[in-house]
């Protein structure tokens, strides 16, 4: 039979409940087999670290501290728990001031990991975790535990916990707490304490006990008529060892040095079979400059990928930032890029070996294609010929020409004519290239943050402070096109915008598509135009709308300072 989670899965193997036999004189429905289940030697998954609940058939907990690696055996030697007072500042009557986070217990000393507190005042518990863990992770909270990202800027769970006002439940993932644990060079103390409570017929006591190098338990089960109409009672108490275990979770600074296979990568055609050519990208495997024979295929060899490979990190513009010449994620990782003739993005081999994380690679193979189509004549001319050259870039040709719109505006106006972006919108426009897609419905998305951004940015505070005259009624782009009236505009440079905010409301961007949809697209003139290609005519001629916006009011403004020039001064 398949392995199907949460279905059909295999025992964890390595747990008490495969070593520890139930005593014989025992019934069987008092032996806690599922607890057993979830104190294993070598766990995988998400692990228990403390934990506090109480019900009518049962109540307990678990906890965790950490000792070092050759105090292991000295902290199971009672079932138990050690380090109870940690979390708590105690000064005792000397004046001796104990702060919570370390303790001495014998010749053992206990370090705090975890625990929840609750503070008076707290509607719920709070729940605190060894510091060092989440640096060690570089960790961030969410609103029900911490996750890091990895190299490639992924989230990964760490932490997760339930909470109630009189319970909670704490995890971690098992792998980056042994890999932590044997960085620090120490091992976690797991202690658990549960007791059942039952009906039955009255039984006679039975004790049992399970000791091992990395586990020490109790086991109990007793008839006690003080509990009412729950006598029999069970439980189980005790602690055992996490080891520490370099795994396949590491933090994002050593993921570097991990070995591993560099994937292989589409760069040509076999002109004899048709069939594609490919090589590895690992860095030291291709050749340089400095290579005396040229065998090697080269580093700086573009390959080729269709655009839909930028549509995840398009998709999430607050972390990866996309421009024509580059892809960020954060502060963790970028790699440079390019569009050739045919829009195909373009990305030296070496550098995904080097700058693209090993967790992308397979990603990117997806939509690996072989060349076809001139390579970017910018870059071709700055990386092979070392030349001063631009590449084409519309969308930062469009953020430059707002922003001198709003420096010229702030002349003429007293403020800045478009609002300063913030949030998603900014991130949106910041990290916009059109779309990332050949379906006809990925131009809407791209065009609604041109619209929001250029038509939904509008400030019309200072416009209405300036203007001569207006209607009581008139929108924003009614009003900015009077102020461009009235800086003499003859060429109706703001039509785009009007045709662009009416192609959101009639051409389907932001509502339904309607019947207009065909006449607006015409009017924006992007009818029958593949989806780039329109997001680039429209863009194209929006910065072309701003920077005549632009020139318009510099010319005011230079009208007006030579006017004043030659006033005569109040002494002459």
């Amino acid at each position: 039979m398949p392995t199907v989670p949460g279905f059909l899965e295999p025992s964890p193997a390595n747990t008490l409940a495969d070593l520890w036999n139930r005593p014989t004189n025992l019934p069987g429905g008092l032996w806690p087999l599922d607890d057993l289940r979830t104190v294993a030697r070598t766990p995988a998954g998400w692990l228990v670290l403390e934990e506090h609940f109480f019900t009518e058939d049962k109540h307990g907990g678990r906890g965790c501290v950490t000792v070092k690696i050759d105090q292991t055996a000295e902290a199971l030697r009672e079932t138990t728990w050690i380090g109870r007072d940690l979390g708590k500042v105690s000064i005792w009557g000397d004046g001796t001031f104990e702060g919570g986070l370390a303790a001495i217990e014998g010749d053992i000393e206990v370090r705090f990991f975890a625990h929840a507190r609750r503070p008076s005042g707290a509607p719920l518990p709070v729940i605190e975790i060894s510091h060092t863990f989440l640096w060690y992770w570089d960790a961030f909270p969410t609103s029900a535990g911490w996750k890091y990202l990895n190299r490639a800027g992924r989230e990964q769970d760490l932490l997760r916990w339930e909470l109630t006002e009189d319970s909670w439940r704490v995890e971690v993932r098992a792998l980056e707490m042994r890999q932590y644990l044997s960085a620090a060079g120490l091992s976690a103390v797991l202690q658990l304490d549960y007791i059942n409570k039952t009906d039955g017929p009255e039984i006679e006591r039975v004790d049992d006990v399970f000791v091992d190098e990395w586990a020490h338990f109790h086991f109990y089960a007793d008839h006690d008529t003080t509990m009412g109409d729950r006598p029999v009672t069970s439980g189980i108490m005790g602690q055992y060892v996490l080891t520490g275990l370099r795994t396949s979770k590491v933090p994002r600074f050593e993921e570097r040095r991990q070995d591993r296979e560099y994937a292989t990568f589409i760069y040509g055609l076999d002109p004899e079979t048709g069939q594609p050519l490919t090589h590895t990208c690992d860095p030291d495997q291709l050749g340089t400059y400095y290579d005396r024979d040229g065998t090697r295929l080269h580093y700086l060899t573009p390959i080729y990928f269709r655009r839909e490979v930028l549509q995840p990190y398009a998709a999430e513009p607050t972390r990866y930032r996309l421009s024509s010449s580059r892809l960020t994620c954060l502060d963790l990782w970028g790699i440079d890029l390019s569009f050739n003739s045919i829009g195909l993005v373009e990305v030296y081999l070496g550098d995904l070996g080097r700058d693209l994380p090993s967790d992308e690679w397979g990603h990117w193979r997806t939509y690996n294609v072989p060349p076809e189509g001139k390579m970017d004549e910018g870059r071709f001319r700055r990386d092979f010929l070392n030349q001063f050259a631009s590449s084409r870039d519309v969308m930062g040709d469009l953020r430059r020409a707002r922003e001198s719109a709003n420096a010229a505006s702030q002349r003429v106006l007293g403020a800045p004519l478009w609002k300063a972006l913030d949030g998603d919108i900014k991130a949106e426009f910041d990290s916009l290239i059109g779309p990332v897609a050949d379906d006809p419905v990925s131009l809407g998305p791209a065009l609604l943050i041109l619209t929001k951004s250029l038509i939904d940015g509008i400030d019309v505070g200072p416009l209405k402070g300036h203007l001569s005259a207006f209607d009581k009624g008139d929108q924003s782009l009614r009003l900015l096109q009077r102020f461009a009236n009235e800086l003499g505009d003859t060429t109706d440079c703001t039509a785009i915008l009007r045709h662009l905010q009416s192609f959101r409301s009639k051409g389907g961007v932001a509502h339904l598509a309607g019947s207009q949809q065909a006449r607006a697209a015409e009017s924006l003139g992007v009818a029958n135009m593949a989806s780039l290609a329109a997001f680039e005519s429209v863009a194209g001629r929006l910065v072309t709308s701003l920077q005549k916006l632009t020139e318009l009011m510099v010319d005011a403004v230079q009208k007006s300072e030579s006017a004043a020039e030659g006033e005569p001064r109040g002494d002459e």
